[in-house]
């Protein structure tokens, strides 16, 4: 099939479909974006500014500069047990969501089935479909903290089953993996012979929980590719940089399939990055924004709950998934409810699949003060509106 004819099954995103629906509102308070509120700390950009000033404004190998491998290499092993190769095992992309699709093309035949656990990332099944796959929702509950669960990977698994999408800490719910699920996931992986790609671009931002990575286990660097990037870790969003560790041979397709696409990320961004991650100060501002996002966490959990929006604890990322079931409002009206009654931009939980309807996202990547304000203004309008 050709890309035209299959991007015609890939849906334009509900979350810019709202923001379209939030724009010339005066006094909108927005809790939609996933997008750190803070600004890239100011030594990675004076890196960027020595790049640039040395003349790093060429084009790069195709992999990413060596330097940056290097440092990326460095970083996987000391804080995630991976042993990766920084030659032939790890490469640099044009931020994280690039490496789906890339991952995806090295192996995916058509019509492959890909497990991807619901609520899900806007860009999992569309770049399983665009790589020729078909993705496959696989349930996640309220009641297991959104967690996922093997007994029901077994549900939806197929002799077409090919792959299985990981994403911890989670976006949208904010779930966070055990090492216990991990290892079953692994043993389930083993047993169906599948590939896991391991989206980790939120692991520094846990709370009352740890991040383990999946290719840390025995045996599973060879059938997973990890995924990561510098947009959340350092507030790096529109740098556009991410990373990908993975065994040989699907690095050596993806590394042809960027040939051909971006031919290579930002040179001088590269070289920010790869002096960012040997900087203690870029470590100290991660700590300090992940404390900052456990502070907003706490009260925005607090006041949901006490305004009748039962929500789980979210134990990464940041983001928070309440349920709106109970106004008896779908995910969608009640989003276009609070746009239009409290000036609040949050996020229906059916654009994350079709386990989100009755939950709403809202991102607490967004300043204390204003997040108090958009709980106030939720409460009142569910308060005059009978719907708590």
């Amino acid at each position: 099939m050709a890309l035209s004819d299959v991007l015609e099954r890939v849906n334009p995103s509900e979350i810019r479909k709202l923001f379209d629906l939030a724009q010339g509102i005066e006094g909108i308070i927005s809790l939609g974006i996933g997008e750190p509120d803070f600004d890239t700390p100011e030594h990675i950009k004076e890196y960027a500014k020595e790049a640039l000033d040395n003349g790093l404004t060429h084009y790069s190998p195709n992999a990413g500069i060596s330097e940056l491998r290097e440092a990326v290499a460095e970083k996987l092993k000391r804080d995630n047990g991976i042993d990766a190769d920084p030659k032939t095992q790890i490469m640099i992309t044009v931020g994280a969501n690039q490496a789906l699709l890339m991952g995806f093309a090295t192996f995916l035949k058509d019509g492959d089935e890909v497990l991807v656990p619901s609520p899900m990332f806007v860009s999992y099944a569309p770049a399983v479909i665009l790589a020729g796959g078909k993705p496959v929702e696989v349930p996640t509950y309220e009641e297991n903290e959104f967690r996922l669960n093997v007994d029901e990977l077994e549900r939806y698994v197929t002799s077409k089953t090919r792959a299985l999408i990981l994403n911890s800490p989670n976006n949208p719910t904010g779930s966070v993996l055990t090492k216990k699920d991990l290892e079953e996931i692994a043993d389930f992986a083993v047993e169906h012979d599948l590939i896991i790609l391991s989206d980790e671009v939120y692991e520094y931002f846990v709370y009352d929980a740890k991040h383990y990575s999946i290719a840390s286990l025995d045996g599973m660097f060879e059938r997973t590719i990890t995924i990561n990037g510098f947009s959340k870790t350092f507030a790096m969003t529109g740098w556009r940089l991410g990373f990908v560790a993975a065994p040989e041979w699907i690095i050596e397709k993806m590394v042809r399939f960027q040939m051909y696409n971006a031919t290579c990320p930002v040179t001088f961004v590269q070289y920010a990055a790869a002096k960012a991650l040997r900087d203690e100060r870029s470590w100290r501002a991660v700590e300090e924004m992940r404390r900052e996002y456990d502070r907003r966490r706490q009260m925005v959990w607090k006041r949901l709950n006490e305004m009748g929006l039962p929500t789980v604890k979210p134990k990464g990322a940041f983001y928070i998934f309440p349920r709106i079931k109970d106004t008896g409002l779908t995910s969608k009206e009640f989003s276009e409810l609070m746009i239009k009654e409290a000036k609040v931009v949050v996020v229906p939980g059916s654009a994350f699949g079709k386990a989100g309807e009755g939950y709403i996202r809202i991102s607490y990547a967004t300043a204390y003060e204003k997040l108090e304000e958009a709980m106030d203004r939720m409460e009142k309008v569910l308060k005059e509106k009978g719907l708590v």
